[in-house]
């Protein structure tokens, strides 16, 4: 199985495509992890993420308005995050895959996080990474090993056909 990268627009069916993809497979509770709102409406004040084993923390926190083109993102990654994300983005077993959904720009700003990404995609093991898409040229500037993976953009008119793509590939 491939290193595989789903991409697309905010809204664009990128966790609904990853999900189909691994029930295909049989794929319960890879390592790796997801994000998630909480409930909440996208962009509420904390953001979480969670194994697929359903561990849970709180992934980042809105940070104090600042405005301008040029501001700082609006989040703020929480110090257990990093250790969390560490932890989950690391291969235990032999072929056992490992699935993110998904990683922005926030997650940039700390080099364990880029290392361990690196790591993956030079591992033998089936990654599935979801990378929003405006966060996508600066992933693969600082992880030159995703140029090696299949890249599908999702959009609404093909994400009923993608999740039989991705198990193809």
């Amino acid at each position: 199985m491939k290193k595989v990268i789903l991409t697309g627009a905010i809204g664009s069916g990128k966790s609904t495509v990853l999900r189909a993809a691994m029930q295909r497979l049989g794929w319960a509770t890879p390592a790796g992890y997801f994000t998630h709102w909480d409930g909440q409406p996208r962009g509420a004040q904390t953001l979480y993420a969670e194994s697929w084993r359903g561990e849970r923390i709180p992934m980042a926190h809105r940070r104090a308005p600042c405005g301008g083109p040029d501001a700082m993102p609006p989040y703020v990654l929480t110090p257990d995050f990093i250790p969390f994300a560490a932890t989950h983005l690391t291969v235990s077993e032999p072929g056992q895959p490992v699935v993110v959904d998904e990683l922005g720009l926030i997650e940039l700003e700390t080099a364990p996080i880029i290392t361990a990404v690196s790591a993956l995609f030079r591992a033998a093991n089936p990654v599935w990474v979801v990378i929003q898409q405006r966060a996508l040229g600066k992933w693969r500037l600082h992880v030159p090993e995703l140029s090696a993976a299949t890249i599908f953009a999702v959009t609404p008119k093909n994400r009923a056909d993608l999740p039989a793509s991705i198990v193809g590939a």
